[in-house]
């Protein structure tokens, strides 16, 4: 009876403390000492505030408002904010969300909680995006950056400059900075003079010294589009004709959006040049609300994947240093967003064919032609008493293989080629050679399953490895010989595989490509709520 007493006496000990220390953790929240009854307030266009955050934001402070001293306000701060506010939406965010907040009105405790509103709206969509982290993107698997908006906000009206401590919140990468001089680019273009040109004729064709009365439009669209620079004698002399420096622009203009650059005016290329610039400028925000999902330090060295622009960057103390085609996943085998780490690399690796590649690719090929196997080098295994053991072609019958797998042999035809870049990830995912470099000229390239083939992955090798003398050595030595050697390498160089179908390349050109897995589109259909002033909601993560 004793024992049970006392057990008795400690359960309710217990859920007394937890009780206290409950109340303690609510303290805060319920001792906030808001300006303003939340209901008197007088909701401005869009959603009521965030009542939660405004409560832990001016429990914070030992004054009763933010931005105004004994009915004063502090305009340095005010004007800050809404600085700050027209730079975000430079960078994509939607003005609707901050504007109706920043318009004065009488009641200062209202026009305080307005202002402090937009503060925490602000800092929060810069600081990890709009919508949570991979909201709208069924592919995105990176963690996402760690903020507490309250605490960020708190220390933006504690900063002598506001507005910079604001947007110091967004991705200080120049490939990001890049892009959003673009967005500002085509937001101007948009608002001013001179009005877009006239679409070019739906069916109309164009080659290279042809003659046209579509010519000078086409000439208008280009330079409007500031694909081409301004030709007053080629306007004056031959203004119907599709000459050298018109069809060079077309080139350009085709190589950044993922069209055959042979210079004919065609369907494709007509799409793209009667595109609208809201249509761009969407584009453009999706991409930019990416970046801003990315954790906020990549490192000072580190190798980003486009796997929607198919290219590489190697960038360095914030600058690309190397930059490199690539083929990503086809549509029904995708590339996920993901970050990992260059760990190992392999010199004539051999390639142990995944099991849905097998089923799917190779084993309907084997059934027609039973010399498939030898001559693209694989080798058959069956798994018998616990082990792999090799097995020959006609052993299996390949209508119902069971359980085996096939394994290519190191050469010129193996399918990775002879250098493959491990890293650790579930998805079984890596940096790889290929044999198949003729593919690489394709303007758009989804045709792996899955992993990231790398168009002069040997240079990049070198690169990585040019401060190694011993690694180096190692790795000539290897490439000599024809056999598999393995080597960790000695630094791990974080890599960041992520879904960017817009991008500014090494010379400064913006690249607009296919949304060839969807996602774009799926992303701008989550973004379009935020057009009214829609709040997200998802937890916070505090430092």
């Amino acid at each position: 009876m004793s024992m049970q007493f006392q057990a008795s006496a400690w359960s309710k000990w217990a859920a007394q403390v937890a009780v206290l220390l409950l109340s303690l953790c609510w303290l805060p929240l319920q001792a906030a000492p808001l300006p303003l009854d939340p209901q008197l307030f007088s909701a401005p266009d869009g959603p009521r505030p965030d009542w939660e955050r405004l409560q832990r934001l001016y429990a914070l402070s030992d004054r009763p408002l933010l931005w105004y001293h004994d009915g004063v306000a502090d305009q340095t701060r005010i004007d800050a904010l809404a600085g700050a506010t027209g730079q975000a939406e430079q960078q994509g965010l939607p003005a609707q969300r901050y504007r109706p907040l920043l318009v004065p009105v009488d009641n200062l405790p209202q026009r305080d909680l307005m202002l402090s509103e937009a503060l925490l709206r602000l800092v929060d969509d810069l600081g990890d995006g709009i919508l949570p982290p991979g909201e709208g993107d069924r592919l995105w698997k990176l963690p996402a950056p760690v903020l507490d908006p309250v605490a960020q906000a708190w220390e933006a009206l504690q900063a002598p400059d506001l507005q910079a401590r604001v947007l110091d919140l967004a991705p200080h990468s120049p490939q990001y900075q890049a892009l959003v001089a673009q967005y500002r680019r085509l937001q101007l273009q948009q608002q001013s003079a001179p009005a877009e040109p006239s679409r070019l004729p739906e069916g109309l064709v164009l080659r290279p010294d042809q003659q046209a009365p579509e010519v000078p439009l086409l000439r208008q669209r280009l330079e409007w589009l500031g694909a081409l620079s301004s030709d007053p004698l080629a306007q004056a002399t031959a203004p119907d004709l599709y000459d050298q420096l018109l069809v060079a622009a077309v080139r350009r203009f085709q190589l950044q959006h993922g069209l055959d650059d042979d210079g004919v005016v065609g369907r494709k290329t007509l799409a793209e040049l009667n595109r609208n610039l809201r249509d761009r400028l969407l584009q453009v925000a999706t991409n930019l609300e990416r970046w801003r999902w990315l954790p906020r330090e990549l490192g000072s060295r580190y190798i980003l994947v486009s796997t929607a622009g198919y290219v590489l960057n190697l960038v360095e103390n914030g600058q690309v240093v190397m930059e490199t085609r690539i083929i990503s996943g086809r549509p029904r085998r995708p590339t996920p967003s993901f970050r990992s780490d260059l760990s190992q690399l392999t010199v004539n690796p051999t390639w142990t064919v995944p099991r849905r590649i097998m089923r799917e690719d190779l084993v309907p090929k084997i059934r027609r032609d039973p010399t498939w196997l030898e001559t693209h080098n694989m080798r058959v295994q069956r798994y018998e008493e616990g082990s792999w053991r090799s097995v020959t072609a006609d052993q299996i019958d390949w209508s119902e293989p069971g359980s085996v797998r096939l394994k290519q042999a190191p050469g010129d035809q193996n399918s990775l080629g002879r250098l493959k870049f491990g890293m650790d990830n579930p998805y079984s995912i890596y940096l790889h050679d290929t044999p198949a470099r003729k593919l690489f000229d394709k303007p758009v390239r989804p045709f792996s399953s899955g992993c990231i083939r790398v168009e002069g992955i040997a240079e990049l090798v070198e690169y990585l490895l040019r401060d190694d003398s011993a690694l180096l050595d190692w790795y000539n030595a290897a490439m000599a010989q024809g056999d598999t050697r393995v080597r960790t390498l000695p630094q791990r160089i974080p890599v960041y595989l992520v879904y960017l179908s817009t991008w500014v390349d090494v010379e400064g050109g913006v690249h607009f490509l296919p949304d060839i897995y969807g996602l774009d589109g799926a992303l701008q259909v989550k973004l379009r709520q935020f057009d009214t002033g829609q709040a997200k909601s998802h937890q916070i993560a505090v430092n």
